[in-house]
């Protein structure tokens, strides 16, 4: 049996939390081994998947590869390529103003998170999205419910589209803590699940985060907005963590940690697939307008 590797930590709010943020910068550290975190009923295998979340809990990031198979993700490729150039056509096709960034710009089917940058819940309601491997029966599902306290809901299934040439994207988080400073960190409440379409390079960029973050973003105001000031506002002092993993791997993360998507320096989209769980009694009324650009019967 493997051992597992996800990032260890001397302990929260000590004087370690210096050294330990310098220390983050090595994606292999972040890594889960999911066949462990499989085994149900195994003792060894139940006290990994405890760990596993237990360090979640501190640093709010891990990853893990091969998490879809080869076919599903080149179904998912084909699929996310042309369900963005059917929301961009069906724009261009009615004369409506370009989609600008911002949540009141967009609509319930695509916004633009920044420039060159889509966010597309079109058409992910629908094959090869809806792919038990990829929903109930996913690789990911058993840590994810571990985390979520053992009944975990999908909020949203989507794709983050990024165009070539796309810029570096300010700093933020995807939602906010649930109560002010005075409350301690709380477990997750809401967290991602990331699933690049295509190899994570240098040059393709992908998403850099704050690990640990999540502890210092309680009770800031705006926090998930954009802005290259959020690091300096809540005190995290270390190397921001760029992750660059395989094509088909999964990154869990915590909505409340502070991260960013990196420039994309070539010509082609990067595309991402995305879950978004929550506990049950939880609802982001934040991110999607009501708005819609197809009609109820279209698509």
């Amino acid at each position: 049996m493997r051992e597992l590797t996800l990032m260890n930590r001397a302990g929260a709010g000590t004087a370690s939390d210096e050294a330990w943020m310098d220390g983050v910068h090595d994606p292999e550290s972040t890594v889960v081994d999911l066949d462990e975190l499989e085994l149900r009923g195994n003792p060894a295998a139940d006290a990994n998947r405890r760990g596993a979340t237990d360090r979640f809990r501190q640093y709010g990031l891990c990853w893990f590869a091969d998490a879809i198979s080869p076919d599903l993700l080149g179904r998912c490729q084909g699929a996310a390529d042309e369900r963005l150039h059917r929301c961009l056509s069906e724009v261009r096709r009615r004369n409506l103003p370009a989609i600008e960034r911002g949540t009141p710009n967009g609509y319930a089917e695509i916004v633009a998170r920044a420039p060159g940058r889509y966010d597309m819940l079109y058409g992910t309601d629908a094959a090869p999205f809806t792919d038990p491997k990829i929903r109930a029966q996913a690789r990911w599902m058993p840590l994810v419910d571990e985390l979520l306290g053992g009944e975990a809901s999908l909020l949203f299934c989507g794709l983050l589209m990024t165009l070539g040439g796309a810029a570096e994207q300010p700093w933020h988080t995807d939602g906010e803590h649930l109560f002010g400073p005075e409350v301690p960190t709380l477990p997750p409440h809401c967290l991602n699940v990331f699933i690049p379409l295509v190899d994570i390079t240098p040059e393709i960029g992908g998403t850099e985060f704050c690990p640990g973050s999540h502890h210092l973003t309680r009770g800031i105001p705006e926090i998930y907005e954009q802005s290259t000031e959020h690091v300096e506002r809540i005190g995290w002092r270390g190397r921001p963590l760029p992750l660059e993993i395989p094509a088909g791997s999964a990154l869990l993360f915590d909505y409340r940690l502070l991260h960013r998507g990196l420039a994309n320096r070539t010509d082609k989209v990067r595309p991402i697939l995305y879950l978004t769980f929550c506990r049950p009694w939880f609802r982001d009324v934040h991110n999607f307008p009501a708005r819609r650009l197809f009609t109820a019967n279209a698509g």
